[in-house]
């Protein structure tokens, strides 16, 4: 009998090449800003911003779930604060227990889990450098002080690259980042040619049951264009749906099935799949891009709850970490839907339709009545 991962497999290989090509990308890690990898899997080593952890109340030990590594990124300023904190503190009962962990784990060549860097690098929103240039002579004096390193990647003796490098934090080593520019002044860099280390923590899966049910949950929702059996036979579509079904229905994620979250998505309607915004059929040629040339009607994968409100969950069930890329947070839809979608929930979105028509049509009446 076939695993899930092996019968998605088997369902892709039957769909046009670049349709597969889009597939395979289902479980490819974007870039981060800070020595990134390029082309790796979401359950790599990543790099995960203090002001993420602290925002959605992460503690060690869920932190460790991740298990090829976390790489907290503490900005400098932060740093300081946590350091001062302690020198003021002799028995550190003030320092929360994630900061005290910061302060005793900062570096690679690790067997922990999760470690952490620090860094300067440009702030959101701000165009120029000028507190950083200030935060970096600062910085210099905590190198010498603390006799801290430049992030890099360790090789094998022969100057080959580990084999597995990107995961756990013991094939790297080094303390600090920092990357200041901006305007007409001179840059300063740590680096001069970024190792390959981290992987982003936008769309990470912490291992590699999720990425099967991530991928399971979209092969589902693909096997409903209204089209598809212009490559799999309507028996064998029957079937696949079938076994997909069953198997989201029995794992948990956050007191519900990966089955009860797809159709909070909306996206499939009388057994077709749909984009939930648009509310038009999706066809299975919309995943090919030599077939659908109007980029507005190519298909991408779009998230419910949207990425830039960096929510991190913990699933009780699964013992793991979810991000943005969750079974049940992602779906099929056009350019065009999710471009209109934007920062809002399929249920908030058109919440803000109706809210938005309600007013418009008041607006309307009243310029009726007043002619």
């Amino acid at each position: 009998m076939l695993t899930i991962k092996q019968l998605c497999s088997k369902i892709h290989k039957q769909l046009p090449k670049s349709v597969q090509t889009k597939l395979k990308n289902i479980n490819k890690a974007g870039t981060c800003s800070i020595c990134s990898t390029k082309r790796v899997s979401q359950t790599s080593r990543m790099i995960l911003e203090y002001s993420h952890i602290i925002k959605n109340n992460l503690i060690i030990e869920q932190l460790v779930t991740h298990r090829n590594g976390v790489v907290i990124e503490v900005p400098l300023r932060e740093y300081e604060r946590i350091r001062d904190i302690r020198d003021a503190d002799a028995e550190q009962n003030t320092l929360t227990p994630i900061d005290k962990y910061i302060l005793n784990n900062i570096g690679g060549m690790s067997t922990h889990p999760v470690v952490a860097i620090i860094t300067i690098v440009k702030e959101n929103g701000s165009s120029g450098s000028s507190l950083q240039r200030i935060d970096l002579e600062r910085l210099k004096q905590e190198i010498q002080v603390r006799n801290w390193e430049p992030i890099y990647e360790l090789k094998k003796e022969d100057g080959v690259k580990q084999k597995n490098k990107n995961k756990g934090n013991a094939n790297w080593g080094g303390h600090y980042y920092y990357n200041v520019s901006g305007g007409s002044q001179e840059s300063f860099k740590s680096h001069t040619s970024e190792p390959q280390i981290f992987t982003t923590s936008k769309g990470f899966m912490s291992h590699d049951a999720i990425v099967a049910d991530v991928v399971a949950s979209l092969t589902w929702q693909l096997l409903h264009c209204h089209d598809i059996s212009a490559y799999i036979p309507n028996d064998d579509v029957f079937i696949y749906k079938q076994t997909l079904e069953q198997h989201l229905k029995s794992k948990l994620y956050m007191g519900k099935s990966c089955f009860d979250h797809l159709e909070e998505l909306e996206n499939v309607h009388d057994g077709k799949l749909i984009s939930p915004i648009t509310r038009e059929y999706i066809s299975i040629d919309a995943f090919d891009g030599k077939k659908t040339l109007d980029q507005d009607d190519q298909v991408n994968i779009s998230h419910n709850e949207p990425v830039n409100k960096h929510r991190i969950y913990v699933c009780p069930e699964q013992n793991v970490m979810l991000s943005d890329y969750r079974p049940g947070n992602l779906f099929w839809d056009t350019h065009l839907g999710n471009m209109q979608q934007q920062s809002f929930t399929i249920q908030e979105y058109w919440g803000e339709i109706e809210k938005r028509n309600s007013i418009r049509t008041a607006q309307l009446h009243s310029k009726e009545v007043k002619q």
